[in-house]
């Protein structure tokens, strides 16, 4: 009796190494996806996003790690924004989501993120 478990933590790079390690044996983008769904669960990756990594190793792409980009960083989220954003609103709780994000150069998202879904402050009415 074969047995099978869905695997409930996996990074990204883990899941883009196994879509490599199958388009190197010849499999299908969709069997691939098919594949990392029953392991992984469906949650994964999507079928295009399976198939764009498949195009990617084709066109001789090797690594699977993400490629360093120009520009902002990836999240506004890190401890020391965090650890700001509430001083900031200790200091002056009429503090307005957009004056958080101006005066820590973030956006008016990350700073909603932070104040909301983080901190879970609301505002008072």
């Amino acid at each position: 009796m074969e047995r099978r478990c869905v695997l409930n933590s996996w990074s990204k790079e883990e899941v883009r190494a196994v879509i490599r390690y199958e388009w190197a044996r010849g499999v299908s983008g969709t069997e691939i996806h098919n594949r990392l769904v029953e392991v992984y669960g469906p949650g994964v990756m999507l079928k295009q996003m399976v198939r764009r990594w498949c195009c990617t190793f084709s066109d001789g792409r090797q690594q699977v790690e993400d490629i360093p980009r120009a520009g902002r960083t990836c999240t506004a989220t890190t401890d020391a924004n965090v650890g700001k954003v509430d001083d900031m609103i200790r200091a002056n709780q009429h503090i307005t989501i957009d004056e958080v994000a101006e005066e820590l150069g973030i956006s008016h998202e990350r700073s909603q993120n932070i104040t909301h879904d983080i901190f879970r402050y609301r505002k008072d009415n």
